[in-house]
């Protein structure tokens, strides 16, 4: 890992700067582009920016699948203004909001501001999944309201637990709604980990965050699909009016960067294998273990997990970080907060369940070892605890 003396087993929070990425940065600057000229500018050096912005935009695209065009994607700061430029768009252009109870805090905290005559939350499944059923009663009840037109927000796959939502079957309620409906898809965790092809998706609308696929943080991207339109939010200024403020170019070159080395197939077969291997082995350390969403489709990387004989928080992340082992407790936009997962509570947890819960999540540099490690970690500090109960 990047960082000396410390096994980092939290890549859903941040994939960090990933070595290939530093090194093409640095050759970057080196080579003359240390002067950054606003690429808005019309003489040379700013159209040099421009034509760099636009091979970026086309190595983005190609990952995203084989027809996406440059003119799909827009560029933003983070994956957290991506999915609040879209959901504050459908706002101004839908009649109706629903937003899963899974979604990332900073997408399902803005149901309350949104002002628009409908809205809901559509609630979580036991093993993590949305209630897809809730959603065909919700999409009628707005149908029989007299309603045209839904904007949905849901998660690709959720950040605390890795469940994927079952894009075919939501495909067919959306289709059978009566009612048209306008679906952004947080995909934050899905970008290098799985092969993707957004057009083949019923979104119109996905967001990404180029900090979790190895670029540093500040860069975030929207894919629209052709024919969808985000409202611009400031008439005049920059992408069409959606946000103010001169490109990120170095955030754009190395999310081209990050986006070069992505190898989703590889990342599953490595992952998928440190996935099995830790959970067999938090069975064995206590078979009463709950993992989240173990029946469920997920990313191979992420793994959910709760102890059910604890009443209070029990100072998990702090003792595996004094032995060597970075992992979190939920979603880190949350981590200054020690409170029980919202995900979890949504999924049927008990307050004492979700507060003593941890999320592994795995990138491609770790290795089976650092699993033993955090396992034989995880087993002295529980007998630790049982012998001072």
């Amino acid at each position: 890992m990047w960082q000396k003396n410390v096994h980092y087993l939290d890549y859903n929070a941040s994939a960090g700067v990933s070595h290939s990425v530093r090194d093409r940065l640095i050759s970057f600057l080196e080579n003359g582009e240390l002067f950054l000229a606003n690429p808005s500018s019309r003489h040379r050096p700013g159209q040099k920016m421009q034509h760099l912005m636009y091979e970026a935009s086309l190595v983005v695209a190609r990952t995203l699948g084989g027809a996406v065009s440059p003119d799909e994607l827009v560029w933003v700061s983070s994956g957290t203004e991506a999915s609040q430029t879209v959901i504050r768009s459908l706002e101004r252009s839908v009649e109706g909001v629903i937003i899963g109870a899974g979604e990332h805090s900073a997408s399902h905290d803005l149901l309350e501001d949104l002002g628009v005559p409908f809205k809901a939350e559509l609630p979580l499944l036991p093993e993590g999944s949305y209630d897809l059923v809730r959603l065909a009663e919700l999409l009628k009840d707005a149908r029989d309201r007299g309603l045209r037109s839904i904007g949905l927000s849901l998660f690709w796959a959720n950040n605390e637990t890795g469940v994927l939502t079952p894009l075919a079957e939501l495909s067919r309620i959306i289709r059978d709604a009566g009612v048209e409906v306008r679906l952004h898809l947080d995909g934050a965790q899905v970008w290098g980990k799985i092969p993707l092809d957004v057009h083949a998706t019923p979104a119109d609308y996905i967001s990404f965050s180029a900090h979790k696929i190895g670029a540093p943080a500040g860069t975030g991207i929207i894919w629209k699909r052709p024919g969808s339109k985000l409202l611009p939010l400031l008439p005049g200024t920059q992408s069409s009016g959606l946000r103010g403020g001169t490109e990120n170019l170095l955030g754009m070159m190395a999310t081209r960067f990050a986006c070069e080395g992505l190898d989703p197939f590889g990342f599953h077969q490595k992952t998928m294998v440190l996935q099995r291997r830790l959970e067999e082995g938090l069975v064995r350390i206590d078979p009463s273990i709950q993992i989240w969403g173990w029946q469920e489709r997920r990313i191979s990387n992420t793994t959910r997990f709760s102890f059910k004989q604890f009443q209070s928080y029990e100072n998990w992340i702090e003792l595996l970080d004094l032995r060597g082992f970075a992992v979190s407790h939920g979603s880190a936009c949350k981590a200054r907060v020690i409170e029980p997962s919202r995900v979890l509570i949504a999924m049927g947890a008990s307050r004492e369940s979700a507060l003593n819960s941890i999320r592994v999540s795995f990138g491609p540099e770790n290795t089976p070892d650092e699993v033993d490690g955090f396992l034989r970690a995880l087993a002295e500090i529980l007998d630790q605890k049982g012998r001072a109960s």
